[in-house]
């Protein structure tokens, strides 16, 4: 089965995925990219899993039922802009499942009506998470100085935006 054939989609986190998303988590990509805490305890799993971030949404990325990732929306600012963020483990990379999940993300905002684009502030050098934003149609927006971490430095950061309005052509 090649990735083309996956099927990508989304369910709400689950107390059970608090073990995956451990292991996941002490990957040193994912820890290069994101904020979460270094090292990764169990015990910040369990808190993610129990709620006990500030996400204002957050769905596990799964391909064929399987979990592989995680995407959330960070913030909802009162212009209608969602902050969006995610990760995948390293057993779910190289099938654009982000890009996939940011569409899925767009169509679930949509709905609401009171998104109108979404966004993701992605390091320079993450190329891979740059890629997936860009194939999900988010367009370099602005830049901003140390506003992503790079391992345990911040580092320039690229503001992607896509209106979500209306559905992708």
């Amino acid at each position: 089965m090649n990735q083309d054939d996956r099927v990508i989609s989304l369910r709400n986190v689950e107390l059970t995925d608090a073990d995956w998303i451990f292991d996941a988590c002490q990957d040193p990509t994912i820890q290069r990219w994101t904020r979460v805490p270094r090292p990764y305890l169990r015990s910040h799993a369990d808190e993610f899993v129990r709620g006990g971030t500030p996400e204002v949404m957050k769905w596990v990325i799964c391909a064929d039922e399987q979990p592989i990732g995680l995407i959330g929306v960070h913030t909802i600012d009162d212009d209608g802009v969602a902050e969006i963020g995610y990760w995948v483990a390293p057993w779910g990379r190289g099938q654009r499942a982000v890009t996939q999940a940011i569409e899925l993300v767009a169509e679930h905002l949509r709905s609401t009506g009171s998104v109108t684009t979404i966004q993701a502030i992605i390091a320079e050098g993450n190329s891979a998470s740059r890629r997936s934003a860009e194939l999900a149609g988010l367009s370099e927006f602005a830049q901003r100085a140390d506003g992503c971490p790079d391992g345990e430095e911040l580092t320039n950061a690229i503001i992607y935006r896509r209106s979500i309005t209306s559905p992708r052509s």
